[in-house]
């Protein structure tokens, strides 16, 4: 337990933001607020790390933002890659696959990847522990807090003694879980995206050779809907889904419970180590933002695990904040930016639950004749080339918010594409691209004909907005990446475009293929960034 600051008068105040939970998604924030130097308290109900692991697989989007904590090859030390998955129907066939992209990978890490999260837990803890700016009150509730105009009033009770705690911050968060204490307070009005299914989740250690698939599997059997996956280690979990005729409760009896996992595995060869009874919900808050007071992860969205979203959505939402924050605060952005974050998040979010909704749907279906019809059609389009493999490619890019627009208000070329992440040589090292990027805008040039299109106006704007110009090759007096393969010029050529405008979460503001397109986009940004809107006549 961290005890810097558990006395609040030696607290400096106000914070810049106070964050309320301290699961996968606060302590991202921690890490991303720290580094850019903000003064940061964290409140946690629990005294430590909650010794069960919950969420197990994320994407390489999620590692790329660990890579910008600095934490990543700590944390892809104790991670495997995500073995693929089989989805079984009526008879026993493959009616559906998700395998692992193949490489060169888009952001140089595994696409998908398993984990054991109260280990990834603690490699994000031990990254907070760098940042003296960063207090912790561990063992600390919620109790209130009151939206002020310049701050935020944060009521705590220290649970070891329940004394009371008052913290003041110039901005609140609420990362608090499905529960969250934030979100009732602001009233946030959530909305049902219709899946409310219970079903039995089952970790457990392999104590011997149990036969067990080498993919995870998605048993997708009206008599009993399940999925198996394989994490790191020796660590397997069966999610089962509850039968409409039966009692979630009955399910806290040991006996009925192996009665069910034995239709899985032989329960002789495991030793189970933790057992929940889940609701899955599709839910999306209304509104993730008032004023000083936002929400994100589960506090703002719940999406069923069938995708292996949900822990990835709110680190997402941790990335998308903290570069925002700091254009506000340090940058000189303009504070309407804080509110483009629900913007942003909220549809990718809600693309994301819609996918997992209609997998789980897909494995949970219990009419055995439309059990049939699904396995010939889904049969039928892997049979014919038609099935989509790659789990990413459901992964949305951004729709709205700060991004480049064309005259008829279309996205613009490339516009809330996620950039790619190849390795270069950055003179004599050998990097991940986003090492030579930074936490800035940056102009990434394809090629050294296209600095000739950095005129004054481009010059000025990028200025006004703080941006770097990073070339693909060599050329005096611009930082240059020369790349490892073709990912980045392949990415240039799939939108037709020689230069990218990049924001600091790495996706494209847009693309431009001549100067008058990049000095067009370069205004926009201007526009978004830190010019007052224009007044309506």
């Amino acid at each position: 337990m961290d005890t810097r600051a558990t006395n609040d008068a030696a607290a400096p105040a106000p914070y810049d933001v106070i964050i309320v939970g301290y699961g996968p998604t606060g302590a991202t924030l921690a890490n991303l607020l720290g580094l850019r130097g903000f003064t940061v308290a964290v409140v946690d109900k629990l005294p430590d790390v909650y010794d069960k692991p919950r969420a197990i697989t994320a994407d390489h989007e999620v590692m790329r933002i660990f890579q910008a904590c600095g934490l990543a090859d700590e944390i892809s030390a104790d991670t495997i890659p995500h073995p693929g998955t089989d989805y079984i129907g009526l008879h026993d066939q493959v009616i559906k696959r998700f395998y692992p992209a193949p490489a060169p990978h888009p952001l140089s890490w595994e696409p998908t990847w398993m984990f054991v999260q109260p280990t990834l837990e603690r490699s994000l803890r031990r990254g907070v522990e760098r940042f003296d700016t960063v207090h912790t009150y561990l063992a600390h509730e919620l109790v209130r807090y009151e939206e002020r105009e310049e701050d935020v009033v944060v009521h705590l009770n220290r649970l070891s003694d329940d004394r009371p705690v008052t913290l003041r911050g110039r901005y609140l968060v609420g990362s608090d879980g499905a529960r969250s204490v934030v979100r009732r307070q602001m009233n946030g009005t959530i909305e049902d995206l219709a899946f409310d299914e219970w079903w039995i989740v089952v970790d457990a250690w392999l104590r011997g050779d149990a036969g067990l698939p080498p993919r995870a599997t998605q048993y997708c059997h009206p008599w009993r809907p399940g999925s198996f996956i394989v994490g790191p280690g020796d660590l397997r979990r069966w999610e089962i889904k509850i039968l409409p005729d039966e009692r979630p409760e009955s399910f806290e009896s040991r006996e009925r419970l192996l009665e069910v996992l034995s239709h899985f595995v032989d329960v002789s060869m495991i030793e189970i180590h933790r057992v929940a009874i889940y609701r899955f919900h599709a839910l999306v808050v209304e509104d993730w933002g008032h004023r000083r007071v936002f929400l994100m992860g589960d506090a703002a969205h719940q999406t069923p695990p069938f995708m292996g979203q949900g822990m990835c959505a709110g680190i997402r939402d941790a990335d998308n904040f903290a570069w925002k924050l700091e254009g506000v605060m340090r940058r000189g952005y303009h504070p309407r930016l804080l509110h483009s974050y629900t913007q942003e998040r909220k549809p990718h979010v809600r693309t994301l639950v819609a996918h997992a909704k209609t997998f789980g749907q897909l494995i949970g279906e219990l009419d055995l004749e439309a059990a049939r019809r699904r396995d010939e059609l889904l049969g039928e389009q892997l049979r014919n080339g038609t099935a989509e493999t790659i789990r990413q490619k459901f992964v949305p890019g951004l729709e709205t918010g700060v991004l480049g627009r064309r005259a008829d208000g279309a996205l613009a070329r490339g516009a809330g594409d996620l950039f790619v992440q190849p390795w270069v040589r950055s003179g004599t090292q050998r990097v991940r691209m986003d090492d030579c990027l930074g936490r800035s805008f940056s102009l990434v040039l394809a090629d050294a004909q296209a600095l000739e299109w950095i005129d004054a106006r481009v010059q000025q704007a990028l200025q006004r907005v703080g941006a770097s110009v990073v070339l693909l090759g060599q050329a005096p007096g611009v930082r240059c990446c020369e790349e490892e393969g073709h990912l980045a010029r392949d990415w240039f050529r799939e939108r037709g475009a020689r230069a990218a405008l990049v924001r600091p979460d790495h996706y494209a503001f847009g693309c431009a293929d001549d100067p008058a397109a990049l000095r067009e986009l370069c205004d926009q940004l201007v526009a978004a960034l830190v010019e007052e809107p224009a007044m309506a006549a």
